[in-house]
């Protein structure tokens, strides 16, 4: 499987749980549905019942990860052409103090700054050779660490 999606870290049969294909932010995960819908609505009862079970495997997996202050769950559903996911994504103390540091985002940064600052310095541009090894290590090690959380109905 990994060979043919090398982002990916482990899937059910309703959810795909991968790393953000333009992440320099370590463990920048998205869970995306396996339907090929957009909105939540349009997804099945089956798919929504396994939703919250699929976020907290994600959840745990990031605070074995990373050890995080808090993790980031939010869906945005801006572009076209994406089936409905959710980011996922660890908030470390490293991060809060980068959003403080910078003059653009408030001294008490909240998670919208964290969701933009995310996006702005981590994201949306083509990583360099560079920044693709060291993701796809990120990646490697990450689906080493999933194997105790992603027991059935997962896999890998």
């Amino acid at each position: 499987m990994f060979d043919l999606d090398p982002h990916l870290i482990a899937h059910t049969r309703h959810w795909q749980l991968r790393y953000r294909r333009d992440a320099r932010y370590p463990g920048y995960l998205l869970l995306a549905a396996r339907q090929p819908v957009a909105d939540l609505h349009e997804l099945d009862a089956a798919a929504l019942a396994a939703l919250g079970p699929a976020l907290q495997t994600a959840e745990r997996l990031l605070q074995a990860a990373y050890a995080p202050c808090k993790v980031m769950h939010y869906k945005l559903g801006f572009s076209s052409g994406f089936h409905c996911h959710f980011h996922v994504v660890p908030v470390t103390e490293a991060l809060l103090h980068a959003i403080v540091a910078h003059p653009a985002y408030s001294d008490t940064p909240d998670g919208n700054d964290a969701i933009l600052y995310l996006s702005r310095a981590y994201c949306e541009r083509d990583l360099s050779p560079a920044e693709a090894a060291a993701q796809a290590a990120e990646i490697t090690r990450l689906r080493t660490l999933a194997v105790p959380y992603c027991t059935a109905p997962w896999q890998q």
